[in-house]
């Protein structure tokens, strides 16, 4: 509409508003269906995938496949809702190029390894999640990005209401803002959580 909000009359302003709302439906409508379809996909991916017994990138890591699949030459990742619906998929090639699939849905979904035994632990990557639990045993929930932390948390907190949760932060402090641990923090007060943070050595 060409007119400001203050130069309309009720009956555009209410009319203007529809059309908004209406717009806003369209576009959640799109995003449901590209999701849909992205789940019917991932979860086809996945339970035709190989059971990874190793790969070059987890060989570099150090770490164990921890339900890991193999999918080609990648690793394939499942994003999975707290029901354990798979969603996505992310992919992780042997130089560590990370993939989400197109259109799959993002928040809220995590890649769990271990089974939760008085405390869970949420974090960014998978490498990290799997460092975590091969050094503490505890369960970890993989978000897969900072801007995950808090969804996966909240809808973590949801189904365990009694059980510790630890959000292990990156600490991105070379990166304005450091996203890695705001993030982590507005995860914490979100899911009465605890925070967890690296402890960075400087080099001699």
């Amino acid at each position: 509409c060409c007119k400001s909000d203050q130069s309309m009359t009720e009956k555009e302003r209410l009319e203007h508003r529809e059309r908004i709302t209406a717009m806003q439906r369209m576009r959640e409508d799109k995003i449901a269906k590209r999701q849909k379809l992205a789940a019917a996909s991932a979860h086809q991916r996945w339970m035709v995938a190989s059971h990874c017994i190793q790969h070059e990138y987890l060989i570099r890591k150090g770490i164990a496949p921890n339900g890991a699949r193999i999918e080609g030459d990648k690793l394939l990742i499942a994003m999975r809702d707290t029901a354990g619906k798979v969603h996505s998929l992310q992919t992780i090639a042997s130089d560590g190029i990370k993939m989400f699939m197109s259109g799959g849905r993002i928040k809220g979904c995590f890649f769990g390894i271990g089974k939760p035994k008085g405390a869970l632990i949420v974090c960014e990557g998978f490498a990290t999640g799997a460092s975590i639990h091969e050094c503490t045993g505890h369960a970890v929930a993989v978000a897969f990005n900072a801007g995950n932390l808090e969804a996966v948390a909240v809808a973590l907190r949801i189904k365990y209401p009694e059980l510790k949760i630890i959000i292990a932060a990156d600490d991105d402090h070379q990166t304005p803002g450091n996203p890695g641990l705001t993030k982590a923090t507005a995860a914490v007060k979100a899911a009465c959580a605890s925070l967890a943070m690296p402890v960075l050595k400087e080099a001699a």
